[in-house]
């Protein structure tokens, strides 16, 4: 599968649009365009009649802008995905229309309209578009990037606000999405620049409280939780083995995150459980079944936990689902 950089000339524009195919084969089309040509993905929607869409992509040198327009749809990239990726890439979304439910780096949040969001394609992550949206997204290598803003990690999973400076590179994309480049004063390259200084700008000071490692280190941690969140002897001295450092570092990386290792995995436990409950495949799964599946040993313990997260206890949500 074709990477960013390798899908793309440096000054190169490139634009699709679902105009003219049927319902069925505008998804199965998208699916096609934006992983051979943006990144490997999986994109689907409960709305597949009327489902439309398109696409315009600018090459600024280093870097590419691409604008979606699209209906109702969920963009998702697992881990097999991003292990296939040749460089590590980020993505700056900004919500010109529409709002989106994110969840990456062990993360879930809302962007609202008029917001920007980041994520990494070296990380697994899902878009979820419930009234779909304008997304003006940057897509940046990280050693581009870095030269900008040296902790991009710092901004992963975060939402910024289109104002100050924000203001500014958001009518900065918006510009390019309407005028194009072709009649642009400055060099390609030249405006990618911009965009670096803008986005150093919105960034400003922000940084997590760790290092560089810290940083990877903790995504490893994350996703090494989410494949084995049902282990029930998964704990903190066994994740120290798995990235070959301390247990005393593996809690250090997590409060640099503003978290724990035990808040992290009960959100992973719970919230799968929750997926479970009001998945008909697994209707013939006991409570107590779905709670040992999800990591849990104790269904007293795992019922009141669920309680609390979601307000409702397992079999409620089960019935009212």
């Amino acid at each position: 599968m074709a990477s960013l950089r390798e899908a793309s000339g440096s000054d190169r524009d490139d634009r699709w649009a679902s105009t003219g195919l049927s319902d069925r084969g505008a998804l199965s089309a998208w699916n096609d365009v934006m992983s051979s040509s943006v990144a490997e993905m999986c994109i689907d929607t409960s709305h597949s009649a009327n489902f439309k869409a398109q696409w315009v992509r600018f090459g600024l040198g280093p870097i590419d802008i691409n604008n979606f327009r699209t209906a109702e749809q969920t963009i998702s990239r697992n881990q097999a995905m991003a292990r296939r990726s040749s460089e590590e890439v980020f993505a700056l979304s900004y919500m010109q229309q529409g709002t989106a439910a994110v969840s990456h780096a062990g993360f879930d949040l809302h962007v609202p309209e008029g917001s920007f969001c980041m994520v990494s394609h070296a990380s697994p992550y899902s878009f979820h578009f419930p009234r779909g949206a304008i997304a003006l997204t940057a897509h940046m290598p990280s050693s581009w990037l870095r030269r900008w803003v040296p902790q991009p990690e710092a901004m992963l999973a975060r939402t910024f606000d289109a104002s100050q400076w924000g203001g500014a590179l958001a009518a900065m994309l918006s510009a390019i999405d309407k005028n194009g480049l072709e009649d642009a004063a400055l060099s390609r390259s030249c405006i990618a620049d911009q965009l670096g200084s803008f986005l150093a700008l919105m960034n400003g000071n922000v940084t997590t409280g760790e290092t560089l490692h810290q940083g990877k280190l903790f995504q490893r941690a994350i996703q090494i939780m989410r494949d084995r969140f049902d282990d029930l002897d998964l704990s903190p001295a066994t994740l120290a083995a798995e990235l070959n450092i301390s247990k005393r570092y593996v809690h250090k990386i997590f409060a640099g995150n503003n978290t724990t290792f035990g808040a992290e995995l009960l959100e992973l436990r719970l919230c799968r459980a929750a997926e479970m409950l009001t998945d008909p495949r697994y209707g013939i799964y006991r409570v107590a079944d779905v709670a040992y599946a999800c990591g849990f040993s104790d269904s007293s313990h795992f019922a009141r936990r669920f309680r609390d997260r979601f307000g409702a206890a397992p079999l409620q949500l089960r019935k009212g689902h």
